[in-house]
């Protein structure tokens, strides 16, 4: 018989009887095999699909390539189930024998190269001994970055210091220029020494109530309500605040505050508060950002328009409109003086949000 016609027997399936006949065709058998050997090939081929599925997104995985001759062990394993649930009615022995043999021959290949592999498996680090290398690794990192860090902190540190030096200087010097201006102006006020000693000490406690406050918010800025606080509450005269709180920076701060100083004193000698009277502060804002500061004085003497022009009005009307960018004007009313500013909110003078 020549290799065509041993071939062609092997699929010859006329004198052959499907499995089921086996059986006797009960029921009970036939589905009992073909259930169970399909819920087993359909598991053969989830397996190696998994596997496959793992492989593909971890091309990391030493020795891959045996888990690749395990799902094609295991897939031909599923298959040969398949081919038992077709041959209880169709008796295709033939291809189920080439089947089986090609199982085979995966099983024989995939065991053969599982024994050498085995030592070269064992030898690979436990997880337990990886978890070590790692936190070793992780100690040697941290302990770096620590170095690094120090380094780096003694750089800041260094230029920080730099920094606040600078920072002093130009305080001081700020600080120096106020003193200077307020002693100028005091001087040219006054021909009266003592009065000058006085008044230029008083000034100085105005300046140095400011610098308080702005040094317990770390010298960026103060609130308008607590800088009025800081000024007026020293006077113990009734007075009041309503309105918008603003935050200021410190140079704004430093000249609002002496300004605030200049009110208050001229209350206390020709306004409000050399009688019975009050001062009343407003901070009114509108829709485009426009604020409008009131200081307005009620209850006092009536009030004559000075017949000069001092400091306190020259600090208003020429310094504070110049720091705040906007108009100043001092209404002099036989009821009492009405102060008021107009400005726009800027960087420097910032509308606050309400607490809560």
């Amino acid at each position: 018989m020549g290799l065509f016609d041993s071939v062609r027997s092997l699929f010859e399936t006329e004198a052959l009887s499907p499995h089921g006949i086996c059986l006797l065709w009960r029921p009970e058998l036939i589905w009992t095999h073909a259930i169970s050997d399909l819920i087993i090939g359909v598991a053969y081929f989830s397996i190696p699909l998994a596997l496959g599925v793992f492989l593909y997104h971890r091309r990391d995985v030493r020795f891959s390539w045996a888990i690749w001759l395990f799902v094609a062990f295991i897939m031909l394993c599923g298959v040969t189930h398949f081919m038992m649930i077709w041959t209880l009615w169709n008796p295709d022995y033939g291809v189920e024998a080439i089947i089986k043999a090609a199982t085979a021959a995966a099983s024989l290949v995939t065991a053969a190269a599982l024994w050498p592999l085995l030592p070269r498996a064992i030898a690979l680090p436990s997880t337990a001994a990886l978890q070590a290398g790692l936190a070793e690794r992780d100690a040697a990192l941290e302990e770096l970055r620590g170095a690094m860090k120090t380094m780096m902190e003694m750089r800041v540190h260094e230029s920080r210091q730099k920094l606040l030096l600078d920072e002093l200087n130009h305080r001081v010097k700020n600080t120096l220029a106020s003193v200077q201006s307020v002693a100028v102006q005091t001087l040219s006020d006054t021909r009266d020494l003592e009065g000058a000693r006085n008044l230029f000490i008083e000034r100085l406690m105005a300046l140095s109530s400011t610098h308080n406050l702005l040094v317990t918010r770390e010298w960026e800025s103060a609130s308008f309500h607590e800088l009025v606080e800081a000024t007026l509450r020293p006077y113990g005269r009734p007075y009041g605040i309503s309105g918008a709180d603003l935050r200021l920076d410190a140079n704004l701060a430093v000249s609002l505050g002496m300004a605030l100083h200049e009110l208050a004193t001229n209350a206390v000698k020709y306004g409000a508060w050399r009688g019975e009277g009050r001062v009343d502060i407003e901070v009114d804002v509108d829709g485009d950002q426009a604020l409008t500061i009131v200081w307005r004085e009620s209850g006092g003497p009536p009030v004559t328009p000075p017949a000069r022009r001092g400091f306190g009005s020259r600090l208003l009307e020429r310094g504070v409109a110049t720091e705040v960018l906007g108009e100043v004007n001092l209404d002099f009313r036989e009821a009492g003086l009405v102060c008021t500013i107009h400005a726009q909110a800027s960087a420097r003078m910032q509308i606050m949000e309400p607490a809560g």
